[in-house]
């Protein structure tokens, strides 16, 4: 679009004009900072004289004001000192307290004479009537700026919605940007246009001039060179070790700028964070390559992420599964493979209107779509193609569509107060408009049998309707306190869930129409979308916060955490069809795939999960709580097998598989230790007995023939797995309570980590100490490992650290390993003994490499209270941890060479050139980091 109401504007009497600062300042939300950044290089650039530094004097906050408790002081000052004024608008603008009040102030100061406006994205329509921008029909007109005569004529506005990325080269932004520069120049269009071509032509022949002399430089350098042939080897080296240092300065750059993308503190999104770390080992073999396992643990419920041009709107899963159908922004469809994340097809392009809402019909071959532009289409979803002409008749946007269960018709509703019925088959409107709510219309949805259609709107109401007769079903549906924004039928068409602004979920009994207990409650912000699981035991909702959220949909509980990533508003979710994954689509230019059950914790404990192990085939785990129980877990699918162990009667503190993986060994508080069969949860005999304290930790013998405990009674004690009886004499030291033992993979040495902050190594056969104890803590030791070759020892420690230690001299290796804030409560080796991991009261787990002693990656975060106990699979390719939150987690632990894979399955294409040389290095030379997805064009059409 060019720009609108585009007048000279006449520069004032030199000897009036007063003194500024600036010439302009840009009022924005720092979530446009990438169009922004483009608009200031472009008033820079545009008319700039050859040996000036820019054009224009623009002020930029994210460039010119540091953050202080003075922020709107200095930005009020800022204004006074510019002669104009650009509020560069978007839905994220119109939303800024900041924006809002930058524009306030210039107008009571100065008036409209010199505001000038910048589109980003969205519709912005005038009202010549009433001197303003049109509220009912502008999108993005902040509220200042639809105040009735607020402005005496339509101001100079410019459209760049659809010149992304923002590049003052490109010819179509520039133009644009020339159309925003004149009134600040005092000069035409065309009169800034010739000025900025001449001064191109200036810089040309500089350049030139300057090449020239660069040639015979090189010349003399080529001489030079050749006279100094003995020092040619020595530059080659000195430049590759600058090479090498700024591949690894790149490197670092990428990896600490996407690991802070991952974490939220820095804006780029997950997409651009994974291909920045996925690239930082590519360019240097120093890279950090704990990145890759930040991102693969930070994102471990991402199945996919598609990136787009434009925001998503709406978003819809094929009935077999197999593909994904979004509406945007950029007034399109499009179709997607679920799996790969791959485009299918060409957009499918109709509609005159940003799209609100899709739907795919119930055999999956057609889809329907709603738009802004007051339209409804059927398109063939094999081909791509529309079927027949724009479905008409409503007077406003349709913001939601549907199809009935069998396909033959489509509900719509509409920002028109109105719900529409249509004849899937002609296109034809079905009766009479259903009117009953007072304002728009923003979710529609059908029974599962057909009969009955819900509907959502801003009068804060869900109505039901007779979708035979079109006729009311009872008094609407009230208890929300602000507008609804999306609804959704059960599976079994008994329950309705619905989605408000107020920022919560609610129930309703689809019979009666009154609400199923309290309302949901978790997001910050309004519930823009909601989907029931095909198996109507789950909801899904997406919201203004940027969140996924999962509930059970009986109790109305949230289950596991929020899924994050997405930057913007989550506007559309959907379920697939065997409800395994879910998809969203947000403002933030993503569509995204997860695994719903990630982020889900194993629950069933009712006090804190003190002890954890796999079983050796890693199908099962086993768990001991302060509730005196131990259960077992189906490791695949997080479910309980069978009733809880019982017997002990005090907290079971510690769980041991044998090798065979047929019993568990448990100690607990009760001064006991039992043995249990693995496959029936019967206990083996009668506990067995001989400490006299709480019994704290146990272990299996290699070859399983013997069981080590020790105990707050100051001893270790062997017994005999096969009768209970113990071995010899209590193996004693005075040093206090004993926290934690374990056997070396030999079975002829045992060590134990204690109350007066040492190690110390047993002899398994004689039960009589090995060497003096192992010093070097500040404090208890509460866990101990073996490494899988014996040669080392881990160790955590109450003093926040983990130490390794040379089993043979008992000597520490290296120094403590820091980085947990807490007291550390658990340690175990990985079975290849390449790494280390560590459970703490800081409620994190880390991964330590056991060679360098260094932290690879993050912490892993999601426990909720301290870390009791972890342990890896013996595969080594998962890590389990119980918690005092009461639950257990799994976590993914495959090795470092498995996690560039596991990112790029999340992706669905490489960076592109551009991209490269923004994100990565000029210099770098491309390299495609996931060789299975495609390389995008510079500039992708829309």
């Amino acid at each position: 679009m060019s720009a609108h109401s585009a007048v000279r504007a006449e520069p004032p009497n030199q000897a009036q004009r007063p003194s500024f600062t600036y010439d302009a300042f840009l009022s924005y939300s720092h979530r446009d900072g990438e169009a922004v950044a483009g608009i200031q290089k472009g008033l820079h650039h545009i008319g700039r004289r050859v040996g000036k530094l820019n054009a224009l004097r623009v002020f930029r906050d994210s460039t010119d004001l540091a953050a202080n408790p003075n922020l709107w002081g200095k930005v009020s000052n800022a204004m006074d000192q510019s002669r104009y004024l650009i509020v560069v608008l978007s839905s994220s603008a119109a939303g800024s307290h900041w924006v809002n009040q930058e524009v306030a102030y210039w107008l009571d100061r100065r008036g409209p004479d010199q505001l000038l406006v910048v589109v980003v994205e969205g519709q912005l329509c005038w009202d010549g009537e009433n001197r303003r921008f049109d509220p009912g029909r502008s999108d993005v007109a902040l509220p200042v700026l639809t105040e009735p005569g607020v402005l005496p004529a339509e101001p100079l506005y410019v459209d760049i919605s659809g010149d992304a990325p923002w590049d003052p080269h490109g010819h179509a932004f520039r133009d644009k940007v020339t159309d925003l520069a004149a009134p600040i120049h005092g000069k035409s269009k065309y009169e800034l246009a010739s000025d900025d071509l001449r001064e191109q032509r200036r810089f040309r022949r500089f350049r030139r001039a300057a090449i020239a002399g660069l040639v015979f430089l090189t010349l003399l350098a080529v001489v030079a060179a050749s006279i100094a042939v003995v020092k040619q080897h020595e530059a080659t080296q000195q430049r590759q070790r600058a090479e090498r240092e700024r591949d690894r300065a790149v490197a670092l750059k990428l990896t600490s700028q996407g690991q802070a993308m991952l974490a939220g503190v820095e804006g780029g999104g997950d997409v651009r964070a994974l291909q920045q770390i996925l690239a930082a080992p590519r360019i240097s073999p120093n890279a950090d390559t704990g990145a890759l396992f930040t991102g693969v643990v930070a994102r471990r419920s991402t199945v996919k992420m598609i990136q787009l041009a434009d925001p998503v709107n709406s978003v819809a899963v094929s009935p077999d599964g197999r593909r994904i159908v979004s509406g945007g922004d950029d007034k399109a469809l499009r179709l997607w493979d679920a799996a790969t994340g791959q485009p299918i097809g060409a957009p499918l392009t109709g509609h005159t209107a940003p799209v609100r809402s899709v739907a795919f019909s119930p055999d999956g071959r057609r889809i329907a779509s709603g738009s802004s532009d007051n339209t409804l289409r059927l398109w063939d979803a094999a081909t791509g193609q529309p079927i027949g002409a724009p479905l008409t008749g409503h007077t406003d946007a349709v913001r939601s569509v549907a199809f009935s269960p069998d396909g033959r018709r489509i509900v719509s509703g509409s920002l028109d107060n109105k719900l529409r019925l249509w004849d899937a088959g002609t296109g034809r409107p079905i009766g009479a408009p259903l009117i009953g709510h007072t304002d728009a219309v923003l979710s529609v949805a059908f029974s599962p049998d057909g009969h009955r259609i819900v509907s959502g709107s801003w009068d804060e109401s869900l109505r039901l309707w007779d979708a035979d007769t079109g006729r009311r079903i009872g008094a609407p549906m009230t208890g929300h306190t602000s507008w609804v924004l999306s609804v959704a039928f059960s599976p079994d068409g008994q329950r309705i869930v619905s989605g408000s602004h107020d920022n919560t979920l609610r129930l309703w009994d689809a019979d009666t129409g009154r609400p199923i207990g309290a309302p949901l409650t978790g997001h910050k912000s309004g519930v823009y979308g909601v989907a029931f699981s095909p198996d109507g035991t789950r909801i899904c909702s997406g919201s203004g916060d940027h969140t996924v959220r999962i509930w059970d949909a009986a109790t109305g509980r949230p289950i596991g955490t929020p899924l994050t990533g997405h930057l913007n508003w989550v506007w559309s979710v959907a379920f697939s069809p065997d409800g395994r994954h879910i998809v969203s689509g947000s403002w933030d230019k993503t569509l995204r795939v997860w695994d719903p059950h990630a982020e889900e914790s194993i629950t069933g404990h009712t006090l804190p999960v003190i002890g954890v192990a796999f079983s050796p085939d890693g199908q099962r785990i086993a768990s001991g709580s302060d509730d005196k129980t131990l259960r077992l877990w189906d490791t695949g699918t997080g479910r309980p097998i069978g009733a809880p162990l019982t017997g002990h009667t005090r907290t079971v503190s510690a769980v041991a598989f044998s090798p065979d993986g047929q019993r568990i060994a448990s100690a607990s508080g009760d001064k006991t230790l039992r043995l249990w069969d693995a496959g029936t949860g019967q206990p083996i005999g009668a506990p067995l007995t001989g400490h006299t304290d709480w019994v704290t930790s146990v272990a299996f013998s290699p070859d399983g023939q013997r069981i080590v405990s020790g105990s707050g009674d100051g001893t270790v004690r062997i017994w005999d797995a096969a009768t209970g009886q113990p071995i010899g004499a209590p193996l004693t030291s005075r040093t206090g309570q004993v926290w934690s033992v374990a056997f070396s993979p030999d079975g002829r040495r045992i060590v134990s980590g204690g109350f007066d902050a040492t190690l110390r190594l047993w002899d398994a056969a004689t039960g009589q100490p090995i060497g003096a104890p192992l010093t070097g803590h500040t404090a208890q030791v509460r866990s101990v490992a073996f490494s899988p070759d014996g040669r080392r020892i881990v160790s955590g420690s109450i003093d926040t650290t983990l130490r390794i230690w040379d089993a043979a001299t008992g000597q520490p290796i290296g120094a403590p390993l820091t980085g947990h804030t807490g007291q550390v409560w658990s340690v175990a080796f990985s079975p290849d003994g390449q790494r280390i991991l560590s459970g703490s009261d800081d409620a994190t787990l880390r991964l330590w490499d056991a060679a360098t002693g260094q932290p690879i990656g993050a912490p892993l975060t999601g426990h909720t209270a301290q870390v009791e106990s972890v342990a890896f699979s013996r595969d080594g390719q998962r890590i389990v941890s119980g918690s005092d939150d009461t639950t257990l987690r799994l976590w993914p632990a495959l090795s470092p060479a498995d996690w560039p894979a596991l990112l790029c399955d999340k992706l669905a294409a490489n960076m592109s050139h551009q991209q490269w040389k923004e994100w990565v290095s000029p210099d770098t030379p491309y390299i495609a980091v996931c060789p299975g997805l495609p390389v995008p064009p510079d500039n992708p059409t829309r």
